[in-house]
């Protein structure tokens, strides 16, 4: 079988859109055909090279799409069902999967790592050449061959480039202020970093009901966005002294670093109040490390934590995700930005870099 896909081949080279040999669905496995996948930060973390990973590879794993063939075995999607893709599926064997936190599992890990499925596999090529899988998906492509975990039926009718935002950043988001923080009512929140994940942020604080959301950013248009989503002051990092001196001068009660550098992280840490919590979210690059004093943590009782994926079993979330949809508690439209075709990938990946305020979105 032939599907289109988006190769990346190094730093610094254009992705090159090639027809790739897509292997059919094996027992357990589901052929999807792709309609929006976003560009995540991980994805722009290889593209830039901070993170090391085999190649030609396929990137991204944000995304929604319609099961057209299933495999041996298959009975939770058929045929014509609309699908989340989530990276995170489970081995089943390991203590963090059986705990209900399949992100955590070190196969997992390692197939990310090594550009493979779960099991070791590819099951891609392009004149007899391995080309390897972005976070065990590789989704910018037409058609996409995954495990049957990794396909979550949708359930119901929603347009799939909303949908595609729930396969990654609105698990990450959302789960990191309900399920890893547990977001108190009433309560104050800190957020660092307005981009995907950190507008789902914004978007959980309120849900879980914080009565007060300061939001850092330095671009206008994604500190705009953030006003409308929930936050109730928005700053860019020059005046982040000042509003938390006025709006929380003991410090936030939860604060999140969205975006995943020491100094993000740094700033975050610096304005939770003694005894609060402090949640690293996005993902730095390859060999960051984090100063650190530890009178923070034994004269303030500062906590500071990490989560991934929203710290919850995808399968668990995206219901609890799917129903503050429609009850009109989540915001899915405003969140996207612009669109691309798969032969305009390189576009879409300038507009990510640049700091579109929404979502960007290939249209395979």
């Amino acid at each position: 079988m032939k599907a289109r896909a988006a190769l990346f081949r190094g730093v610094g080279e254009p992705l090159e859109v090639a027809e790739l040999d897509l292997e059919e669905p094996g027992p357990g496995e589901v052929l999807v055909r792709m309609a929006a996948v976003g560009i995540c930060g991980t994805d722009l973390h290889v593209i830039k090279g901070e993170w090391e990973r085999p190649k030609p590879m396929v990137l991204g794993h944000e995304g929604a799409g319609i099961v057209e063939a299933v495999g041996e075995g298959v009975e939770g999607v058929g045929p014509g069902d609309s699908v989340v893709l989530s990276w995170a599926p489970s081995c089943g064997e390991c203590s963090d999967c059986r705990r209900g936190r399949p992100a955590a599992c070190m196969a997992l890990q390692r197939a990310i790592g090594g550009g493979t499925l779960l099991d070791g596999r590819t099951g891609l090529s392009l004149d007899g050449e391995t080309v390897y899988r972005g976070t065990t998906t590789g989704a910018w492509a037409e058609r996409v061959v995954v495990g049957e975990q990794v396909a979550l039926p949708l359930g119901e009718e929603m347009p799939l480039e909303e949908a595609a935002l729930l396969g990654c950043a609105a698990l990450t988001g959302v789960g990191a202020a309900l399920f890893a923080a547990r977001v108190e009512r009433g309560s104050s929140v800190l957020v660092v970093g307005a981009g995907g994940v950190g507008q789902f942020i914004v978007q959980g604080a309120r849900i879980a009901g914080a009565a007060e959301i300061v939001c850092v950013d330095p671009l206008p248009e994604r500190r705009e966005l953030v006003g409308s989503l929930g936050a109730t002051r928005v700053v860019d990092p020059g005046g982040v002294k000042e509003v938390m001196e006025e709006a929380l001068p003991e410090g936030a009660d939860y604060a999140f670093d969205a975006v995943g550098n020491p100094e993000t992280t740094a700033l975050a840490f610096r304005w939770t109040r003694n005894g609060g919590l402090c949640v690293i979210v996005g993902l730095p690059a390859a060999g960051a490390r984090i100063e650190l004093d530890p009178v923070e943590f034994v004269r303030r009782e500062k906590r500071l934590t990490g989560t991934i994926y929203g710290s919850e079993d995808p399968a668990v979330a995206l219901p609890i995700l799917l129903e503050h949809v429609r009850a009109g508690r989540l915001d899915l439209r405003s969140q996207l930005g612009p669109s691309f075709p798969l032969d305009r990938v390189n576009e879409a990946v300038e507009a990510s870099l640049a700091g579109a305020p929404g979502r960007v979105l290939v249209t395979p």
